[in-house]
């Protein structure tokens, strides 16, 4: 029995580690109105024929962002996105996102997370609803097999 069992095992291994599609890196400004989106999540999906499962990312304080792929099972996260053709999907992100709250620079104890009453509350900038279901986009975007920059202008009108 062991004499059958071990090269299934082999095979059904080699199976499951080649299945990964290669990455490339791809990084980018999201911008409204040519202005950046910051704190927004932003994910690619990939249309039919695009290899893997999509990437994702979060753009920071300048509206830049990294993708990181999507990896069923993986345990750490890993950047790139897959060559191909991708709808673009910008939102809301589940959990906000906010400036980081300054060092205290003095003597005095930095404030707790949220207690900060010296920052004002931003003005949330709202993504126009065609961009945030993948129904209606209309971000398409092609990442060449080298990867590289993709920026993202969305327009109010």
């Amino acid at each position: 029995m062991q004499r059958f069992l071990v090269p299934l095992v082999l095979a059904v291994c080699a199976a499951g580690c080649g299945d990964a599609p290669s990455l490339v890196p791809v990084r980018g400004t999201v911008t409204l109105d040519g202005k950046p989106l910051v704190y927004k999540n932003i994910r690619f999906l990939p249309e039919p024929g695009t290899p893997g499962i999509g990437a994702g990312a979060n753009t920071d304080a300048n509206g830049t962002y990294t993708l990181l792929a999507v990896r069923p099972g993986a345990v750490q996260d890993t950047p790139g996105v897959p060559p191909g053709a991708y709808k673009v999907v910008v939102g809301d992100p589940l959990i906000p996102i906010e400036e980081p709250v300054p060092e205290a620079t003095g003597p005095e104890p930095a404030p707790a997370i949220g207690l900060s009453t010296s920052r004002p509350k931003k003005k949330q900038v709202l993504i126009p609803a065609r961009y945030t279901k993948p129904e209606t986009t209309p971000l398409r975007v092609d990442v060449p097999s080298d990867g590289g920059p993709i920026d993202l202008a969305l327009t109010s009108g």
